[in-house]
Formats: C-alpha cells, structure tokens, sequence
C-alpha cells in the first residue's frame, strides 16, 4: 500500500530548502531530497523534471515574497530617509533568513544556473528593484558624472549584504546601520 504524504510538494520543498541551505545547491541530489522528505524518488521526479527546475521553484517562491515587500516599501508615503531605511533592512532580512539560499541570484558560481534564463530573470528583477528605488533619491553632486549610477548602487548594496552577513553574522543592527549610512553617502 502506498505511503500518503499530506501535502506532498510542499514537504518535498521544504526539505529541499533545507537541503540546499545546509550542504548547497552542488551537493544535494534527489535521492536525498526524497530521504529527507519520505516521498519516492520516482515520485519526486512528478513534481519537478529535475534538482535544478525544484530549486529555482523555491529560489522564485522566495524571492517573489521579497519583491512584494519591497514593492510596498517603494509605495509608502514617507520621508526618504525612513524608506531608505525599511528598504534596506527589508532586503538584508531577507536575504539573512534564506540562510545563504539568496547568493545564488547575486554570485552563480555554479556554472549550471549560471546562464539560466529563470536565475538571470530573478537576478535582473531584483537589481531593477532595488534601482528604480534608489531612482527615486536625490543623488549628491560628485556622482553626476558616474554612468548607470543606480545600477553600480543597487550591485554594491547587494554585494555589501553578502559580505556583512558572511563576515559579521551576528551584527545585524549593526550592518544594517553601516549599509543605511553607507548608500546614505550617495544621496542628499
């Protein structure tokens, strides 16, 4: 008799999660995401062609969570400095819950989601998000002469972000403050 799983994709994608938080996208295959889950490995493969299309699914769940937030934070009515710092403390939560999930979109190193047309989407999703809020802000005199200001801004706050979380992991008020302070620098 077959085993019955209540809600079979969403366990099959929380385990997952887990899965490539703890040991990375690379060393994960479905044989252990069907250990973990207890669902099938044949039964897996009914879900998701394949370990790439399941973790772009929950790298997409994920990030379109993160796009509606800061979607909401662009449309508040309230001084630039007090969005600036929703915005950016949004973004770093965020990207500090997926637990390392999130680097995927800013360094593919893996050379399979490099070119992937899903991952470059969310990626260039997420910088025009963060660009066209940064659009929004008055920008200080000396970076007039800088091409593609809010692009090279949007790529340093996001890089930034990694950098603090890997480097200063339990300093969150911290880096949020430095990352506020530091795009802060760049806007009047």
């Amino acid at each position: 008799m077959p085993k019955i799983i209540k809600d079979v994709e969403k366990t099959i994608r929380n385990c997952a999660l887990e899965l490539f938080v703890e040991f990375s996208y690379t060393n994960v295959d479905m044989k252990m995401i069907s250990k973990k889950s207890g669902v099938a490995v044949g039964t897996l493969y009914n879900y998701y062609e394949n370990k790439k299309q399941l973790y772009i699914s929950i790298l997409k769940e994920s990030w379109e969570n993160t796009f509606n937030k800061l979607d909401a934070i662009s449309e508040l009515t309230i001084s630039s400095g007090e969005k600036l710092r929703k915005f950016v403390s949004a973004l770093y939560e965020d990207i500090e819950a997926r637990n390392g999930l999130g680097k995927a979109l800013i360094n593919t190193s893996v050379a399979e989601l490099k070119d992937d047309k899903d991952i470059n989407g969310l990626k260039n999703s997420l910088i025009l998000r963060v660009e066209n809020f940064l659009n929004c802000l008055d920008k200080v005199e000396t970076l007039s002469k800088c091409s593609n200001v809010d692009t090279r801004l949007a790529e340093s706050l996001l890089v930034s972000t990694l950098v603090l979380l890997e480097f200063h992991p339990n300093d969150k008020e911290d880096n949020i403050n430095f990352l506020v302070d530091f795009i802060g620098l760049s806007v009047k």
